[in-house]
């Protein structure tokens, strides 16, 4: 069985990365080498096979993990300004592999696994990660 929780947050980066000169940043990411922002769109999918009182996950609990370490920090921010951003480029593919280190170890316990996070970057755009992927880091 999965559950997914969905948030939003409002947050702004600059596509930037540190091996190119301004030109080259701008050949390579266009308008959005200059700071801009968005309306993310966060979804966190667990998955599990034993149900306790009902529920695979406190949805109370995942809101509560979820809020204090990502959307807490996250929202209306400069992303980029973050430690952890410093030598990376913020795309949605790097924010949601952030999330997912960030959030694995406090969601994932007993019968529950992290399964999937996906950013959305607006409404058209999103990059998903699921436990494969940073395996094979």
């Amino acid at each position: 069985m999965k559950v997914t929780a969905r948030y939003t947050f409002e947050a702004a980066h600059r596509l930037y990365d540190k091996s190119l000169d301004e030109r080259g940043n701008n050949d390579l990411f266009g308008p959005c080498a200059q700071i801009h922002g968005h309306t993310y769109r966060l979804e966190v999918t667990l998955r599990g096979s034993r149900l306790h009182h009902g529920m695979l996950i406190n949805f109370n609990d995942v809101d509560t993990v979820v809020s204090s370490i990502i959307t807490g920090r996250l929202d209306h921010g400069l992303i980029d300004s973050m430690p952890e951003f410093e030598n990376v480029v913020s795309t949605a593919e790097e924010i949601a592999r952030w999330i997912w280190r960030e959030l694995d170890a406090s969601l994932t316990s007993g019968s529950v696994v992290l399964e999937e996070i996906t950013v959305y970057e607006g409404d058209r755009f999103s990059a998903t990660v699921v436990r494969d992927d940073l395996r094979k880091e």
